[in-house]
């Protein structure tokens, strides 16, 4: 770079850049501008405004910004264009932002532990401290693997299905309130255990019920499907898989519950709090948008009872019409026997009449008495 037309022999600066339009108040302007921020310096469109602040559209390929260029080459400083990429900030959390994100990751989504530990109801999912939340929650995921209170690194066992006949009927009877006696059971009910213990051995059942870390989540799950299917002995695969699809949902539609209880003991403890009014409306979001996932899920519970009952309502009615038409048949063969059965006992009692006729006839003294003749009349005529 030939340096002559910018300094002199003295070192002094020439007019160069005031002869072009840059003036001499701006050019101070744009070198205070940039040592004023020295770890997020200002980018060249931002000097362009310094500059040259009657520029509508400064832009690094117009004259100004050309002559910009040249006179923070000048100085050996570059800026950074428009296209250069700069990372945002992050928000540095402090101890008491972790421990709170711990305790609430379980009930409370990011943006709304954000506002909440910030007291900035309007953050979104953009902002550095929203993004700074998720992140550490995925931290604490890699390290606990789950966020309940209760829960432990520990492998959870694989749950097992009952393997006989007894074991599926008292997983019945402890559901259920009107128990089932194995001594007084019909034959529609021994078929209704069989197949609920089927139902039990099919992997995804064992995969799901397996996948809760809480007892409490497992025996909900397994109440809810037992009492869905211990009397329905004719489900298909796909309703099997319905009737858990269903029964998760009554696991998740009673977390969120819990989950508005606890935010709602949270927003009466802040009553009292300096800064309640910031933290009661994060709180107050957070229980807002779970009463939303509550009724969310109340609706899809719905959706899938109703399209179960329909689905096996029209399966049970083509049966229906399928059964009475065999029954017909069965019933139109009895009536033919039936009447082939009361011809038979006809014809004996024809022939028994017969009989008894020819034996009566043979009879000379049955004679005598019908033509009225005396014994003495009979023999000598």
């Amino acid at each position: 770079m030939d340096k002559s037309k910018y300094f002199n022999a003295d070192g002094s600066h020439t007019t160069y850049f005031e002869d072009n339009g840059l003036a001499l108040d701006k050019q101070a302007l744009t070198l205070e501008k940039w040592n004023s921020n020295a770890e997020s310096p200002p980018s060249l469109n931002e000097l362009i405004k310094t500059g040259f602040p009657d520029d509508p559209n400064p832009d690094g390929r117009s004259k100004n910004g050309r002559l910009m260029k040249e006179f923070l080459a000048s100085r050996e400083i570059k800026a950074r264009g428009a296209q250069v990429y700069v990372p945002a900030k992050k928000f540095e959390l402090t101890e008491e932002h972790k421990q709170y994100i711990a305790e609430n990751a379980s009930i409370m989504r990011p943006i709304d532990i954000g506002r909440t530990m910030t007291g900035k109801p309007e953050l979104t999912n953009l902002d550095l401290e929203v993004r700074a939340v998720r992140e550490h929650i995925e931290e604490l995921r890699k390290t606990t693997g789950s966020f309940y209170e209760d829960r432990t690194v520990e492998e959870v066992a694989m749950w097992k299905p009952p393997s006989t006949f007894g074991k599926s009927l008292s997983k019945i009877n402890k559901f259920i309130h009107d128990k089932i006696s194995e001594e007084k059971m019909t034959t529609a009910q021994k078929k209704c255990v069989n197949a609920l213990m089927g139902y039990l051995h099919s992997y995804r059942f064992i995969h799901q019920i397996s996948n809760f870390a809480s007892e409490n989540d497992r025996t909900l799950f397994e109440s809810s499907f037992v009492r869905y299917t211990h009397d329905k002995s004719d489900l298909t695969q796909e309703e099997v898989d319905q009737y858990i699809v269903l029964s998760v949902e009554v696991v998740l539609s009673s977390n969120i519950l819990n989950r508005i209880e606890r935010l709602n003991n949270m927003l009466d403890a802040t009553a009292s709090d300096t800064e309640g009014r910031k933290i009661s409306m994060g709180l107050v979001e957070s229980i807002r948008h779970s009463q939303t996932e509550y009724n969310q899920s109340v609706g899809r519970q719905q959706k899938l009872l109703e399209s179960l009952k329909e689905k096996r309502s029209q399966r049970l009615s083509k049966q229906i019409k399928e059964n009475a038409s065999i029954l017909n048949l069965v019933q139109l063969w009895k009536d033919e026997e039936s009447r082939l059965e009361l011809i038979k006992m006809a014809e004996k009692q024809k022939q028994s009449i017969e009989e008894e006729v020819t034996r009566l006839s043979t009879l000379d003294e049955v004679k005598c008495r019908i033509m009225g003749l005396t014994e003495e009349e009979a023999i000598n005529g």
